[in-house]
């Protein structure tokens, strides 16, 4: 397999297998992902998806079972034990539980990589304390861990992840455990290392949200296998896989949305009236299309929910509404819609079909 000088991993034909009480567990079954250099790449999945197992092959701390491992153009499997250990320390890894030592201050903990280097005390000091600096922590520099909070612990984790100078962080779930103002702090200071020091990133998450906020490329995971992946906005602006499509609502609002307002609340529609919900995309989420459609077709949209985003630098919309009006110039102002490169579905009402109402009917795959 040639390797790619763009690509600073490479994995092909991925499986890892365990034995689990005399049951076989296949945790990742055949995958193959490629992230460029100075890529943000998120990978999420629920619990048991197998994103974590497979991100620890990429340091080989899990080998796989079959299938071949490149980093920074290194074929990992091919080294020798001190070369392996060395092609280690340009993969950092930052996790949930931080992983700090107690024993040992702030400083202590940022210098620990460096302990195995040939320098001197002074120059040991000097570079952790410039990693401090770097994430923000410098003046807890002789604090202990006990006494920092959960986004200051994750920052000093991320100054150690950075000690030996890696080219790729990988981060494991490690907002997961913190609040979500300061979940925002600590991705933005990933972005920023991202920025500043052409770190490629690669996310681990359960969260779409996190997805959104700073990555450039998403694969999705389940059961062991990438079922869906490609650049954020448009995997949220066209997911083709339903597990997709619930992260991308759950994390927008508009899951909860449709359900509340197609089963929670005592709407009834007359024959003349359908409950529409919208998706809109780039440019067409900042122009007047609702105002425009309802003088051109002469019906009325009551707004019932809306929502905007910026998700890798593309605008996405969301809206839910009641178009009302004769049917056939309700249906001439959806495939208007449809022209206009806007997802349309229209929602069943009715406390029973709550569950269904919240899929409704992809009016954009029927015209």
């Amino acid at each position: 397999m040639a390797v790619s000088l763009n690509n600073i991993i490479e994995l092909k034909d991925i499986s890892v297998t365990f034995k689990n009480d005399g049951n076989v567990v296949k945790a990742v079954k055949n995958v193959n992902l490629k992230i460029e250099r100075g890529d943000i790449y998120g990978i999420i999945g629920y619990s048991g998806a197998g994103k974590s197992t497979l991100v620890r092959v990429i340091n080989l701390l899990q080998a796989p079972t079959s299938g071949t491992v490149s980093v920074a153009e290194q074929r990992l499997q091919e080294l020798k034990p001190q070369e392996l250990r060395q092609a280690r320390k340009r993969v950092g890894m930052i996790f949930q539980h931080f992983n700090l030592m107690k024993s040992r201050t702030v400083l202590g903990n940022v210098e620990y990589p460096l302990l195995s280097k040939k320098i001197s005390k002074k120059e040991r000091r000097e570079k952790a304390t410039n990693l401090l600096n770097l994430v923000g922590l410098a003046k807890y520099a002789d604090e202990y861990p006990s006494r920092l909070s959960g986004g200051q612990k994750q920052r000093v984790a991320i100054a150690r992840a950075l000690a030996n100078d890696p080219d790729v962080l990988i981060s494991d779930e490690a907002t997961s455990a913190l609040d979500p103002k300061t979940t925002i702090s600590i991705l933005q200071l990933l972005k920023k290392l991202n920025v500043e020091l052409g770190l490629t990133i690669v996310l681990i998450t359960h969260e779409m949200q996190v997805i959104k906020s700073i990555c450039h490329n998403v694969a999705v995971m389940e059961d062991g296998e990438i079922i869906e992946r490609g650049r954020v906005a448009k995997v949220f602006t066209a997911p083709q896989q339903k597990l997709t499509n619930d992260f991308i609502e759950t994390s927008t609002n508009v899951q909860a949305a449709i359900k509340r307002i197609t089963a929670e609340i005592d709407l009834q529609l007359a024959a003349n009236q359908r409950l529409v919900y919208l998706n809109f995309v780039g440019n067409t989420a900042k122009e007047g299309i609702i105002s425009g459609l309802a003088q051109k077709y002469q019906i009325d949209i009551n707004i019932l929910f809306a929502n905007i985003d910026q998700i890798d630098g593309e605008n996405v919309g969301y809206m839910i509404s009641i178009f009302s009006g004769q049917p056939e110039l309700i249906n001439g102002a959806i495939k208007s819609l449809i022209s206009a490169d806007v997802k349309v579905r229209i929602l069943e009402v009715g406390g029973s079909k709550g569950d269904e109402a919240a899929n409704g009917v992809d009016y954009s795959e029927r015209n």
